[in-house]
């Protein structure tokens, strides 16, 4: 029993800061973004608390789209 209270404090001491795992959303997937699309400024994660949980929202302004193959 103490140790499903030691995760669950870990768990939530990660997500209580929330700007934190927004700012750590936007830092990983910038690089995925940039292998589709000509990003014209930075990639911005908004948040929200939505009942017992959160909504985020990227916001992403792109010159184009990259060509790429299809995936079979």
């Amino acid at each position: 029993m103490e140790l499903f209270r030691l995760d669950e404090v870990l768990v939530n001491d990660k997500f209580s800061n929330i700007s934190e795992v927004a700012r750590l959303l936007e830092h990983e997937i910038t690089p995925i973004l940039r292998n589709y699309i000509a990003l014209s400024s930075d990639v911005i994660v908004r948040y929200k608390k939505c009942g017992n949980g959160y909504r985020f929202m990227l916001e992403v302004d792109a010159e184009r789209i990259k060509p790429f193959g299809k995936i079979l």
